[in-house]
């Protein structure tokens, strides 16, 4: 018998990856907006403290956005996978 939690742990996994997607999709755009702020900020600002932080504040936003579709993707790939198996 499956407990509570294997139980919702399963419905979170089997979720259809229609619904899983616009999150993958929203990490990845994050993520293009760091590099497209790296490069902005390398090539535009001179060298200061003011880049430096406009740098740190795109490798943030890559890091979230990397992070965000990563485990999305993860989580479509286990729904895959689960469904496989179970069905």
């Amino acid at each position: 018998m499956k407990t509570p939690f294997r139980q919702a742990l399963y419905q979170h996994y089997i979720t259809p990856p229609e619904q899983v997607f616009p999150r993958f999709r929203l990490g990845s755009m994050i993520f293009f907006w760091g590099l497209i702020l790296i490069y902005g900020g390398s090539q535009l600002l001179t060298p200061s403290l003011a880049q430096e932080l406009v740098i740190l504040l795109a490798l943030i936003l890559i890091g979230i956005g990397f992070l965000m579709a990563l485990m999305a993707q993860v989580r479509m790939l286990i729904g895959r996978i689960l469904r496989f198996i179970y069905s």
